[in-house]
């Protein structure tokens, strides 16, 4: 058996094993070819009609699948129980009858996948399920003959706002059949605005909606020639802070993710955790850019058992990328030890253990050496808190005023010899364990231990503004709702 366009786009996407429902499944070609690929094992084929339904039968039979199909005479899903599916299809309508079928089952907003392909209402419809709890997670242009069509995947949760081009045509990407389709959508648009403009008693409230449709799907068109997609951002960063520069242990890199998909937003944090992927999702972000990896020490299972797998799921599940900076981002000019260098305000900053020089002839290695102005080191520990908005300090006096510094973002404390080899006084770092507090006040130098997070979320707003300035076409932001882990007492 071999599906037509659109059924085979939605065959592509249905997860291995779903327990599937066809709803206006006609001749029950999708489900039935499922099954015969090992897809699924076993399907629901409902219908409102005698005459499809009983259609639906004579293929499952023809094709020895009809034990495994549950075939229901049914209007859209009231026949159908919560618990029986967690995949559904609603392919082939109108964009108002899907949106009855669905009002008629909100248990379809709980943990359920939905792939629609409404034919008409587009609009009504993208409205509708965005003021109706569900979200739209990606839209597939599909080609069938000499027209395009476009397939939803679904599931419950809040959608950012669209605007009025995209209730008409969903969000831009880098689609290969977006341009056709938007030039088709502009079309109905501009049909529409004559058809107003014409009448007897012109809406001019319509009017005035159509018009800003059409300028909305004309920017779009020249947005599409300018894109961003996520291999474009990672290559960026290849040449920024050049992965094959990692230490051997870390696992830095392009991690999660499609890197032909479109990016026009990017959210940068520390980490990527549940909270920071719920708030790219809610932002609409594409693409969230970190510096510790998402995935260290290897990942043996990805499921909702464990904290990394609960958060690899909601990438996939949100559609969102992942490109993950870590000690090659320490290493390079301008990366993180340069940026905590630079928020300390210290001057005449050079490396504090250079490890080689890149490709491009550029020094790079762990570590900053600099200068501030003489002073206590009470009165630097309580700069270094402010500056990094620390919630506290750990330190160590080594007896002597503050004038040279080290510092290491993150947990650096195993090259205090460096620091004093250096001709340094004091080190700032994080994640020092009791016997280097010991060794430091012994060897005469002060070490002042800011914490993990304080020392290294300075590089966001260095990615930030790195990404802003090279895709400008892209929105740049940082996550607000990842911040230090603990607190002091």
């Amino acid at each position: 058996m071999e599906l037509a366009p659109r059924l085979q786009a939605i065959a592509q996407q249905v997860p291995q094993g779903a327990r599937l429902a066809d709803v206006g499944t006609d001749h029950s070609y999708l489900p039935v070819w499922l099954l015969m690929n090992d897809r699924i094992e076993t399907a629901i084929a409902a219908d409102l009609r005698e005459g499809p339904l009983n259609r639906a039968k004579e293929t499952a039979k023809q094709y020895g699948q009809s034990e495994k199909v549950s075939f229901r005479l049914c209007d859209g899903l009231a026949d159908i129980a919560a618990d029986e599916v967690d995949t559904v299809v609603i392919a082939g309508m109108g964009g108002e009858t899907i949106a009855t079928i669905l009002e008629a089952a909100p248990w379809t907003r709980q943990n359920k996948l939905l792939f629609l392909q409404p034919m008409t209402g587009m609009p009504q419809l993208r409205l509708w399920l965005q003021s109706h709890n569900y979200t739209i997670l990606s839209e597939q242009i599909v080609r069938e003959g000499k027209r395009l069509y476009s397939i939803w995947s679904v599931r419950g949760g809040w959608m950012a706002p669209l605007s009025p081009a995209e209730l008409w045509a969903g969000k831009n990407s880098r689609d290969p059949l977006r341009s056709g389709y938007l030039a088709m959508i502009e079309e109905k648009a501009a049909k529409a605005l004559r058809g107003q403009l014409a009448a007897h008693e012109p809406d001019q409230i319509a009017i005035t909606e159509l018009e800003e449709v059409l300028f909305g799907l004309r920017e779009m068109k020249k947005e599409l020639k300018s894109m961003t997609t996520v291999g474009e951002v990672f290559a960026f960063l290849q040449k920024k802070a050049p992965f094959e520069l990692q230490e051997r242990f870390d696992n830095a890199g392009f991690l999660v993710g499609r890197e032909d998909v479109s990016v026009s937003k990017i959210l940068v944090a520390l980490d990527i955790t549940e909270q920071v992927v719920q708030e790219a999702a809610e932002q609409g972000a594409q693409l969230i850019v970190s510096h510790h990896p998402v995935i260290f020490g290897g990942a043996k299972s990805v499921t909702d058992q464990t904290v990394t797998g609960r958060v690899l799921l909601a990438l996939a599940e949100n559609h969102i990328a992942a490109i993950c900076a870590h000690t090659n981002l320490d290493a390079v000019e301008g990366g993180v030890n340069d940026a905590l260098a630079l928020r300390l305000g210290l001057t005449d900053i050079r490396q504090l253990k250079q490890e080689g020089v890149d490709r491009q002839g550029r020094p790079y290695g762990i570590g900053r050496v600099g200068f501030v102005s003489e002073q206590p080191l009470y009165d630097f520990a309580m700069a270094v808190k402010r500056l990094l908005g620390a919630n506290g300090i750990r330190l160590v006096d080594g007896g002597k005023p503050v004038r040279q510094v080290a510092v290491g973002g993150g947990a650096c404390a195993e090259f205090m010899s460096d620091a004093l080899a250096q001709g340094c006084d004091t080190f700032v770092t994080s994640d020092v364990k009791y016997h280097q507090f010991l060794e430091a006040r012994a060897l005469g130098l002060s070490l002042v231990d800011a914490g993990h997070f304080p020392t290294e979320n300075v590089i966001c707003p260095v990615l930030q503004d790195w990404l802003a300035k090279a895709f400008p076409q892209a929105s740049v932001a940082i996550s607000q709702r990842h911040a230090e882990v603990f607190s002091y007492l």
